[in-house]
């Protein structure tokens, strides 16, 4: 009989452990939105890389482009100090939210950008910024 209360135990205790740990709270918090566009935020991917910050993003489009994407998902990294910001990869779908067949991919880093021109990445800044 002990033996099973031992197991019922450890089964709720891992079951709360997994509940209540940080990255159970992560989430698509939106962080803007144009009238072409909402853009969203992962906070369970907010990570502090030297004096910047690097996250996901989800760039939802109202219609598709003329590659025939309807959402962007991009790693990107954004330097605070300097206002600027750059895309580590990213992959564009065919639907919504990141859903659907893969239409374009980037693997590579972009050349870095200042976030000042567009309203969007200056907010993505902000946001993660002060996260």
């Amino acid at each position: 009989m002990k033996i099973i209360h031992k197991k019922i135990f450890l089964t709720i205790t891992t079951l709360l452990l997994l509940v209540i740990s940080p990255t159970s709270f992560a989430f698509w918090m939106k962080v803007t939105e144009t009238m072409d566009v909402s853009v969203y935020a992962d906070t369970g991917t907010i990570r502090r890389i030297g004096r910047n910050k690097r996250m996901d993003v989800l760039y939802d489009l109202r219609t598709a482009d003329s590659s025939g994407q309807r959402s962007i998902r991009a790693f990107a990294e954004f330097d605070c100090d300097n206002g600027r910001e750059k895309s580590i990869n990213a992959v564009g779908y065919s639907d919504r939210m990141g859903t659907g067949k893969v239409v374009r991919t980037m693997d590579y880093p972009s050349e870095w950008i200042p976030t000042s021109g567009n309203k969007n990445e200056q907010q993505l800044l902000y946001f993660v910024c002060a996260w």
